[in-house]
């Protein structure tokens, strides 16, 4: 699987994760394993919610390297 591809399935899971709290309601969800699984897909958002921020992270690297390395190169050749 590829970046992009990756990113994509980290994006889904945080959205659902989302969703999943979205759906809690106070107290229905303190019953029957209710608080473990608020934990649970807090975690998971959390947790994807990190993976997004590495990604997008690494691309802005990316762009500041791309971009340094071409603005070299103009300036150096000309406009």
């Amino acid at each position: 699987m590829d970046a992009i591809e990756t990113l994509i399935e980290v994006l889904y899971t945080l959205y659902a994760s989302l969703e999943n709290l979205r759906n809690f309601e106070w107290p229905e969800f303190l019953l029957l394993g209710g608080i473990e699984q608020y934990h649970s897909v807090l975690e998971d958002a959390y947790a994807a919610y990190g993976k997004v921020e590495m990604a997008v992270g690494a691309l802005g690297q990316e762009l500041e390297y791309q971009h340094a390395r071409l603005d070299k190169a103009v300036k150096q050749y000309g406009a």
